[in-house]
């Protein structure tokens, strides 16, 4: 099931960022090993009401996501003719799951109920970014039928920037 997080659910989520952090190094990939996502940033989260959670049967959270409505500054950088979809769109940032639970489409199902919180706002478009060595993310945005746009970059570097038609989707 997936909820909105609460400040309750901060230090599993930390936990779960830690896990996921330490799985991005494994696969010698720099992003999140600066510290990032902070406390203060998933407390920004929940306090807009972005921050996300996948929880188990015991309502103990096991993925996190923020899902942004109100865009991205960053994808400014590409100009608005160079992205597939260039109207409003979704935007997920610091999706993680757990180590013990990777590999069970858990992100999946948390990349949908994005594009349904999209389609909900009457969105037809969904973007996110990642890290060039990210083949994990990189290997589900293709199965999920994203696009590659360009480059954004900040402060911790650059990424490769995706989008998807939620109007022409059939993935999610």
């Amino acid at each position: 099931m997936i909820r909105q997080a609460t400040t309750s659910d901060i230090d599993i989520i930390l936990n779960i960022v830690s896990s996921a952090r330490a799985a991005l190094a494994e696969l010698n990939i720099d992003q999140w090993q600066d510290g990032y996502p902070t406390r203060d940033v998933i407390e920004q989260d929940i306090e807009k009401g972005v921050g996300y959670v996948y929880v188990n049967d015991s309502d103990t959270p096991v993925a996190y996501a923020a899902i942004v409505l109100d865009g991205e500054e960053a994808y400014y950088q590409i100009p608005a003719n160079e992205w597939n979809t260039p109207d409003k769109y979704v935007v997920v940032h610091r999706l993680c799951v757990d180590g013990s639970t990777r590999r069970q489409g858990i992100a999946i199902k948390l990349m949908q109920h994005a594009a349904d919180l999209g389609r909900k706002a009457n969105y037809n478009a969904f973007r996110i970014d990642t890290h060039h060595g990210n083949i994990r993310m990189l290997d589900m945005l293709k199965r999920l039928g994203f696009n590659y746009t360009g480059i954004v970059c900040y402060e911790s570097g650059k990424r490769m920037a995706f989008d998807l038609n939620l109007d022409l989707s059939k993935t999610i």
